[in-house]
């Protein structure tokens, strides 16, 4: 069995789980394993029961709807933390019902969390500039491959140049390892694809002790060099890919890897140059229409004039 309590997330820091919730905990991982549930997926799944276990501090068993909101209620999470985390907890207690490890499944009682109508945080033109002069070579790496393609942070660091890269002198395209146990192709823009033929070695971004680097330290990058967390750069990309395809949403969530294109939607945010055309365009209807009436009211004497004239 995965001992997932004395692992942590490509070197982050974890919570520990309550004592009597462990062993229930490994069990489903390594259930959720079998079904082919990536690594990358169950650590996180494993930081949210574990954290979930302690802050309600009772046993599994005895965990009903009121503790289940009381700790919505004491989290400092955000909207989308707390969808996450209560299909979380939804699913372990699915499991734990299964195997008599409780006799209900909590979650049951508890209201959905709506999903918040808002695009997110985009990154400025500004910022992507200011990053892609760093000094640092990893951190314009990373603004690249946010901006230019709307990669998470964890697909960037596990880019391996010898198993996701296709590469000819005309065009290169990259195998992307998404959430869970999605992948896509993606062709990659010309600047960034010389920048990739330079670096050296299997990972793009290798850790410090071999394997590639945790998602923390390419998030860290960007932040320092742009002074925006790096979800932001995938909206911008988002926002960007959505317009000037006229709107097709359907490619752009294929881009970034959803599932859902009421998901790619939330990422979408507004083109400020659009609304102000939209304005303009508003204002030039208002003026054409103005002077349709003035020129039909300088017209109408002369038709009546000749119906007069000719017994009209």
């Amino acid at each position: 069995m995965t001992n997932w309590t004395n692992r942590n997330s490509y070197g982050c820091a974890h919570v520990t789980a309550r004592a009597d919730w462990l062993e229930s905990i490994e069990e489903w991982l390594s259930s959720q394993l079998a079904v082919g549930r990536t690594r990358e997926t169950l650590r996180t799944r494993w930081y949210q029961i574990s954290r979930f276990s302690r802050i309600v501090d009772r046993p599994i068993d005895q965990v009903d709807a009121d503790a289940v909101i009381d700790y919505f209620l004491r989290s400092d999470m955000d909207f989308d933390a707390k969808r996450n985390a209560r299909g979380c907890v939804k699913v372990f207690y699915e499991w734990a019902v299964a195997h008599d490890r409780a006799t209900h499944n909590p979650i049951d009682d508890v209201p959905v969390i709506p999903v918040k109508p808002k695009g997110g945080l985009i990154c400025p033109e500004h910022a992507i500039n200011e990053g892609l002069k760093s000094a640092d070579e990893d951190a314009v790496l990373a603004v690249m491959f946010g901006a230019w393609m709307g990669l998470r942070r964890l697909e960037m660091v596990q880019i391996n140049a010898d198993t996701d890269i296709e590469d000819n002198p005309e065009d290169m395209r990259l195998l992307i390892h998404g959430k869970g146990i999605k992948e896509r192709v993606l062709p990659v823009p010309g600047e960034l694809a010389r920048a990739i033929r330079r670096r050296g070695g299997d990972w793009l971004f290798p850790g410090r002790f071999g394997g590639h680097a945790c998602a923390e330290y390419v998030g860290t990058r960007i932040k320092e060099a742009t002074a925006y967390p790096s979800h932001s750069l995938r909206r911008r990309f988002a926002t960007f890919a959505y317009y000037r395809t006229g709107c097709n949403i359907l490619l752009v969530s294929q881009l970034l890897g959803h599932s859902n294109v009421a998901t790619t939607m939330r990422y979408v945010g507004v083109n400020t140059d659009l609304m102000r055309d939209a304005v303009e365009a508003t204002t030039r209807a208002d003026v054409m229409e103005h002077r349709q009436k003035a020129a039909m009211d300088a017209f109408m004497p002369t038709r009546t004039m000749q119906k007069l004239a000719f017994g009209g």
